[in-house]
């Protein structure tokens, strides 16, 4: 019966579409399994649906862009396609080392027949999603204004998604589409809960680069329809050719899928070459005192403290020290300003082999009690690049810019060039979904744009929270989570287990460890921690993972597999069976860390031998979790 519905709506698809004068366009990924129909419906709307398989992952749904008032999705025309197809492989910093960017593409001209406006619509198909824009001759400016970009997801379809389009900091939640309110705005990804187990999507955009940044609008009140937004400009000019960011849908039969997913950065632009080979760019793992707050009687930033900080990153073996806001109007002395103390912090922490990154504001305004400049006009941002690397600085984390508008957007490009130019890494904070711009700029080494553990300073993470972001936000790219208390009063309802879990779990090239060096020396946990990487070459999602309610991910560097399990639910305790079928060949010294049943705030730690094909029973607390190393005897 699905076979014979599915073949009736393609036959009353493409009728409609030669009733329309216009043969409709599909493209099939490369393996087959990704179909997409570009079409002219019956009224002359531009329309669009993708299929996995004989299932319909994105009903019909309209496209066209708008500029300078002119819709230029209806009525239309389409031209015949020019197809091509590409293939290849690069190194990537994310869920494995290597990326594969492998796709069916099509350029189809279109044509508005009233206004006779021609433009391409090029649509790629990939194994595990597609991706489409609109590019737009032209010559002088022109005004851009929403389009009429909409995403149909399926009847009994359930959807997650969080409302923070402003810094992305918010909560996901699951929701049924009758449960969703008329007008709701929501911040990409959207994922979205295949009807019938038939597995997921996610829709988000790729190689937001010169436009206003997308969020989505739900229709709500039970409808399926999805239409693209764009919260911080009601208009903008763009000069010349208009060409918009991807908007993209992966598609997956499982959260394995999802979590491997290449088609972002895919769909953004390859380094320069000098960025590419450059040796100057290295993830790592930091310490960061400003979540640990006051040290005794001195507040954490203060200059005294900074070098027993770098000699713990040492000791810790991690690459980086994070120094950060409150350092520009308190390192002063007698004779010796902010630069002075912070070459001299720089000098000391080379000779340890760590490198030191700075905390600035993106606009001058008042920070911590003081008005400090920002990096918004270019003749400061340049002169402070400047000054940071004279001083030494290898890095700088950009704060507050809290919007994705087209100015904004442009920052963020402005700084990351001027940042490569000046050897400095960049990690953005208060910042929106990441769209790929790694790829291009892989100086950008980090970006929030997620509700990290900063929270738990003034509020609380649900352990749902933490089994929700692999499979939500973190389908988007990096995200700078600074993980893993070891303080019992900022657990809020986690377990010690848990949050070491979330270190292994989340995706960052430069992964900012949250709490204070002594609660890591004295735990048994501290030979791991000291192990996790920031990068992966691989990463499996295991089963019985679902979101909101178990991440359960092992990922391997070299020939060393980490596990990271994290339950999410804050009253039920879960037994997990470990099967290590992904092991390789031989014995493995495995080094366990479970929840203790009688405390959150403690280890039960145990040490064996282990080979593929065992199973462990790992037992978990009401908001707990589990990390396994597995390292080649």
């Amino acid at each position: 019966m699905k076979f014979r519905l599915t073949t009736i709506l393609v036959v009353c698809l493409t009728l409609a579409a030669r009733s329309a004068g216009v043969e409709p366009v599909t493209l099939q990924s490369p393996d087959g399994a990704i179909r997409a129909i570009v079409y002219a419906d019956e009224a002359g709307r531009l329309m669009y649906r993708l299929q996995r398989g004989e299932q319909t992952v994105i009903e019909p749904s309209r496209l066209g862009p708008n500029i300078d008032g002119v819709a230029l999705g209806e009525p239309v025309e389409l031209g015949p396609p020019k197809r091509f197809s590409f293939e290849e492989r690069y190194p990537w910093r994310g869920a494995h080392a290597t990326a594969v960017n492998h796709y069916a593409g099509a350029a189809i001209p279109v044509t508005q027949t009233t206004a006779k406006v021609r433009y391409i619509l090029e649509f790629r198909v990939f194994a595990d999603g597609v991706g489409f824009r609109y590019i737009l001759p032209g010559e002088g400016g022109r005004t851009v204004r929403p389009e009429a970009t909409t995403f149909t997801v399926p009847a009994g379809s359930e959807v997650w998604f969080q409302t923070n389009t402003n810094n992305y900091e918010g909560f996901y939640q699951r929701y049924r589409l009758d449960q969703i309110e008329p007008g709701t705005y929501l911040g990409p990804p959207l994922v979205v809960v295949l009807p019938h187990g038939q597995g997921y999507a996610a829709i988000s955009e790729a190689a937001l680069f010169d436009y206003s940044g997308m969020t989505l609008k739900a229709q709500g009140g039970g409808s399926p329809v999805f239409e693209a937004a764009f919260q911080d400009d009601d208009a903008w000019t763009i000069e010349g050719t208009i060409t918009t960011p991807w908007r993209v849908v992966m598609i997956s039969p499982d959260l394995n899928g999802l979590v491997n997913c290449d088609i972002i950065w895919n769909l953004c632009p390859p380094p320069p070459a000098k960025l590419a080979e450059a040796t100057w760019i290295k993830p790592g793992r930091a310490l960061w005192h400003w979540w640990s707050g006051k040290i005794g009687n001195w507040d954490s930033v203060a200059f005294p403290l900074q070098k027993g900080w770098i000699d713990a990153a040492a000791e810790f073996g991690f690459e980086y020290y994070l120094v950060d806001a409150g350092w520009e109007h308190t390192w002063t002395a007698p004779g010796k300003d902010k630069w002075a103390h912070l070459r001299e912090l720089c000098d000391y922490a080379k000779q340890k082999q760590v490198g030191v990154i700075v905390w600035k504001r993106w606009k001058s305004g008042r920070t911590e009690g003081a008005d400090m400049t920002g990096l918004d006009d270019e003749a400061e941002r340049r002169d402070f690049f400047r000054r940071c690397r004279q001083a030494g600085v290898v890095g700088v984390k950009i704060d507050f810019m809290d919007s994705e508008s087209l100015e904004r957007i442009r920052f963020y490009q402005a700084a990351l060039k001027d940042a490569a130019e000046y050897q400095l890494l960049v990690n953005f904070h208060g910042a929106n979904k990441p769209t790929g711009e790694a790829r291009t700029w892989p100086n950008e080494i980090a970006r929030e744009g997620v509700r990290g553990l900063e929270y738990n300073k003034w509020s609380e993470l649900p352990p749902s929270h933490y089994a929700t972001l692999c499979f939500t936000r973190f389908l988007a790219g990096h995200g700078d989570f600074t993980p893993v208390t070891f303080n019992p009063e900022m657990l809020k309802g986690t377990t010690f287990a848990l949050q070491l879990a979330s270190a292994v779990a989340f995706t960052c090239p430069l992964i900012h460890f949250a709490d204070r060096p002594e609660l890591y020396r004295q735990s048994p946990a501290q030979e791991v921690l000291r192990s996790i990487p920031s990068v992966w070459d691989e990463t499996r999602v295991l089963p019985e993972s679902e979101i909101g309610e178990l991440a359960a991910l092992a990922r391997r560097t070299a020939k060393v597999w980490f596990v990271g399990i994290m339950n999410g639910s804050a009253t039920e305790a879960k037994t997990y069976a470990l099967d290590l079928s992904f092991l390789g060949p031989g014995s493995y010294r495995a080094i366990l860390l479970g929840d203790d049943p009688g405390r959150p705030d403690a280890f039960q730690r145990r040490s064996q031998s282990v080979k593929a094909g065992d199973s462990l029973e790992v037992k978990m607390n009401p908001g707990g979790g589990f990390v396994g190393m597995f390292e080649p005897q």
